[in-house]
C-alpha cells in the first residue's frame, strides 16, 4: 500500500472465492505488513468467507481471531451483542453494503435479525453499523487502528454512499481508494449518463 489509490487486478488465492462480497486479500496483507500487529491483537469482523483468515495464517498469525454470524471462523459471532475482545491493535472490517448481497438465508444458514444485510431500510443499517463500529473503536488499545473497507451502492436509482453516512470513531489517519474489479457492472451495458460504480474506500481510523 505505496499510496491513497490502490488496484489489485488479481484477489489472490486467500478465502473462498465463490463467496459474494469478499475483498481481496492483497489489502489485508497489507495492512498486517504495514501497521505489524503482534499475534493475537489482530481482530477481524465481518469475516464472510475466510479471506482474512487465509492471509493471517499465512503469514504466521495463529490467533488472530475472525468473527462473523456465520460461524465459519468461530463460533457464530453477533457484532450488534457480543462482547469484542479488548486491547487489539488492529481491527479490520468488511461490513455488507446495507442489502446489496444478503448474507444470512442466501450466503449461508437461515435469515438473522441481527445480520447488518436484511435491514429493513438504509436508515436500520446506518444506525446498526454505527454501532458495531463505536464496539470497535472502544475496543482498540490506545494508538490502535480500526481499518474499514465499505462502498458505496445505488438502489432504485438513489446514490448512497456509506462512508459518508455512517458515523466516524476516532481520527482518521488515511482515506485509500480501492479500485473494484470482477464486478458485475463491468459485464454491462449502460445507457445514458450513468456512471458504474467501480471503488471502495477503506477507512483507516487511530
Amino acid at each position: 500500500m505505496k499510496s491513497s489509490i490502490v488496484s489489485y487486478p488479481n484477489r489472490g488465492e486467500w478465502g473462498d472465492n465463490k463467496y459474494r462480497g469478499n475483498c481481496t486479500g492483497h489489502i489485508i496483507k497489507d495492512l498486517l505488513e504495514r501497521f505489524k500487529p503482534a499475534d493475537g491483537d489482530f481482530v477481524e469482523v465481518f469475516s464472510g468467507g475466510g479471506t482474512g483468515f487465509s492471509v493471517a495464517r499465512s503469514m504466521g498469525y495463529k490467533n488472530s481471531l475472525h468473527l462473523d454470524l456465520n460461524g465459519h471462523f468461530s463460533d457464530p459471532f453477533n457484532s450488534l451483542t457480543d462482547e469484542l475482545p479488548q486491547g487489539s491493535s488492529l481491527v479490520f472490517s468488511h461490513p455488507p453494503y446495507h442489502s446489496m448481497i444478503k448474507y444470512s438465508g442466501n450466503m449461508w444458514g437461515e435469515a438473522h435479525a441481527d445480520d447488518l444485510s436484511r435491514c429493513a431500510s438504509y436508515e436500520e443499517f446506518l444506525h446498526k453499523l454505527n454501532t458495531v463500529n463505536a464496539k470497535i473503536y472502544n475496543s482498540l488499545k490506545n494508538g490502535g487502528r480500526h481499518a474499514t473497507l465499505v462502498g458505496d451502492m445505488r438502489k432504485n436509482g438513489v446514490y448512497y454512499s456509506i462512508q459518508k453516512d455512517m458515523a466516524w470513531y476516532g481520527d482518521l489517519e488515511s482515506h485509500v481508494i480501492k479500485a473494484q474489479h470482477n464486478h458485475m457492472s463491468e459485464n454491462r451495458q449502460y445507457n445514458g449518463n450513468f456512471i458504474p460504480i467501480v471503488h471502495e474506500h477503506l477507512l483507516i481510523f487511530k
